[in-house]
């Protein structure tokens, strides 16, 4: 299709599409933008968009309009995506805004310069251009021509304003996402130092939410006592977005130390120990929170989340949607989560914030509501002083593997040393304290083997021995003394049972302490006592009723009935029973009394004497019948040798 105008420039990259019309106007001797809207109704073109009139009137396609970016005007609307998903308050078409030394050596608008944040060429480390230099009034696109004024005044012999450097790092940033974003290559600009800090922190931004970052930033840094900072009226005035910009600019630059020198100021440090948070962020610090909460602008929120954290003494809570690891490093938690941490109840944590141990405090509501509040270093100083070195008394008993009657009995037979143990009668397990190395040494240390085959004849667990010998002498707190005092050794460990319950002694070595023990013991109760004579227990109480075993006492103020062993000696050299009667009579010990009885010897008690279950007879009718046998046998035998003779 032949154009219908005879020149038609090719459009330059990265051009707006508003100003190729003015510069294909001025190429074909129009010179007003409004040439387009007379042209079209003198050649009767039907209402159409940007691309069908620019294709109909140069031929371009639409890969040369690529190049072509930006609004354009409003009765030849153009495609959404040419807009890059920038907000349509970013874009300024009221008036013009130029680099005069761009214009100059390029002689066309760029694209980049409609965007309203955009105040500074990066190239040229100058401001932008928006009024005239001779009228001093600002440059419609629909006066004025391609590089002139509507009072005739050239636009490129502006003077040389120049930028701040965070300005122009922050417009270079600007210019580096638009070509990101419409895939146009640029040459870099070698005329700025790159920031790589700045670099680092915008990488993964895009053109519309940078836009939305430095306004956010700028707004709230510049105007944070309007009520709604945002918005902003003639925010496209470069004299009313340079102060915004520079603000934001200074903080993206200087991050995050000038961002958290701008909250510091922005927020009341009165408040630190408010129980809500607004009362300490304000409604600013917490509307641009909430502003910019798109996940490319993650880091903002994050350092948002972790000046909060550092500065205010409040409950970070589920409602606030903080990120998992800033809640968890707050300095300040409820108290029921510092008592889940310690594992003590809420008493006992008063209790050690009145004693210093732990920082804690109140914090009131506006109404009667109050909040029992604890520093988080305090408890985790507190937590790691004490893990596992104290103990309290339920928490020693399950360490030794044994009950807390039990510990307590080893704490009265000195066996185990409290740190700290209760006044008074106030025997509460929670306050008892004990050290970990006094219970590892009354379990004989954890250096100890562990036992290949713990059930085997030649070790016994000390469980064990409690539960079958403790009536005989050989009890838990006996045991563990003789351990201490070094007359038993512990050999090995049960693997499947820790502390007390798991420790394994050497049998033959326990045998012979426990015989030694008997031999050399100068009281039995009931049980040991039977056990030495031989006798089931409960024959001693039928002899004691039967008044044939005398002298029992409670020695030492001792709670359990005791025999002095000369009782039980005394017992044994009167009567015999049992082994003793056997190797009397030479008779077996199941016959031995039936044997005795049917020759006319009479127990002295027995089932067919008193209805006992044992029968005892005296020794000395037992030697008067064993003599007199002796004798008679000794006579039949001398007169069986008479007769043969």
């Amino acid at each position: 299709m032949t154009p219908l105008l005879p020149i038609h420039p090719s459009p330059l990259p990265l051009e707006s599409e508003i100003g190729y019309l003015l510069r294909l106007g001025a190429a074909n001797d129009f010179h007003s933008l409004t040439w387009q809207q007379n042209y079209r109704r003198h050649m009767g073109l039907p209402p159409t968009n940007f691309d069908d009139f620019v294709g109909l009137t140069t031929g371009h396609g639409p890969d040369v309009l690529r190049n072509l970016w930006g609004p354009s005007c409003s009765d030849l609307p153009i495609q959404s995506f040419k807009k890059l998903g920038i907000k349509t308050t970013y874009w300024s078409l009221d008036h013009r805004r130029w680099c005069p030394d761009c214009l100059r050596e390029q002689s066309y608008w760029k694209a980049e310069w409609l965007i309203t944040l955009q105040v500074a060429c990066p190239h040229h480390r100058r401001l932008l251009q928006e009024l005239c230099p001779a009228c001093g009034q600002l440059v419609g696109w629909y006066s004025g021509g391609l590089t002139h004024c509507r009072c005739g005044q050239d636009l490129t012999a502006a003077a040389h304003i120049p930028a701040s450097e965070n300005l122009l790092q922050i417009s270079q940033r600007i210019c580096d996402k638009l070509s990101e974003a419409t895939e146009i290559s640029v040459p870099p600009n070698k005329l700025l130092p790159i920031n790589h800090g700045l670099t680092r922190l915008l990488a993964a931004v895009q053109l519309p939410r940078q836009l939305d970052l430095i306004w956010a930033l700028g707004c709230y840094g510049h105007f944070g006592a309007l009520k709604k900072s945002l918005k902003v009226h003639g925010h496209h005035r470069m004299d009313v977005a340079l102060p915004i910009l520079e603000s934001a600019a200074e903080m993206l630059v200087q991050w995050p130390d000038a961002f958290h020198s701008f909250m510091q100021q922005a927020s009341d440090q009165s408040q630190a120990h408010a129980l809500h948070l607004h009362l300490f962020a304000g409604p600013h610090l917490l509307a641009l929170n909430r502003a910019l909460n798109h996940p490319e602008l993650h880091f903002v929120r994050h350092e948002f989340e972790r000046f909060v954290s550092a500065h205010w003494k409040g409950v970070i809570a589920a409602r606030h949607r903080f990120a998992d690891d800033t809640s968890t490093e707050h300095s300040t938690i409820l108290a029921k989560e510092a008592m889940a941490m310690l594992g003590i109840s809420r008493r006992k944590l008063a209790t050690l914030i009145n004693e210093g141990h732990i920082r804690g405090w109140y914090q009131q509501s506006k109404g009667c509501l109050r909040f029992f509040v604890v520093d988080r270093a305090s408890v985790r100083q507190f937590q790691q002083n004490c893990a596992g070195k104290l103990f309290t008394l339920a928490e020693t008993a399950e360490y030794l593997a044994t009950t807390i009657p039990r510990v307590r009995l080893l704490v009265q037979a000195e066996l185990l040393k409290a740190a700290h143990r209760p006044n008074g009668h106030n025997l509460r397990r929670n306050h008892w304290v004990f050290e970990k190395s006094q219970l590892d040494m009354l379990l004989g240390g954890l250096t100890l083997e562990i036992h290949p085959t713990p059930e085997c004849d030649s070790v016994m667990s000390l469980e064990k021995i409690c539960r079958a010998r403790s009536r005989d002498g050989a009890d838990f707190v006996t045991i563990l003394q003789a351990i201490q005092a070094g007359e038993l050794k512990c050999i090995a460990r049960d693997p499947s049972h820790h502390g007390i319950r798991g420790l394994l002694l050497d049998r033959r070595q326990f045998e012979d302490w426990f015989t030694e023990r008997l031999r050399v013991k100068e009281f039995f109760t009931m049980r040991p006592a039977a056990h030495y004579l031989g006798l089931k227990e409960h024959v001693l109480y039928w002899l004691r009723d039967r008044r044939l075993l005398s002298g029992f006492t409670y020695p030492n103020e001792a709670s359990h009935l005791s025999l002095p062993k000369t009782a039980l000696d005394q017992l044994k050299a009167r009567y015999a029973w049992g082994k003793s009667l056997e190797e009397m009579t030479g008779y077996g010990r199941k016959s031995a009394s039936r044997a005795l009885i049917n020759r006319g010897i009479v127990p002295v008690t027995g089932p067919t004497v008193d209805g006992g279950t044992t029968y005892l007879f005296l020794r000395e009718d037992i030697q008067s019948f064993m003599t007199s046998r002796h004798s008679a046998t000794e006579h039949t035998t001398q007169g069986v040798g008479d007769g043969k003779k």
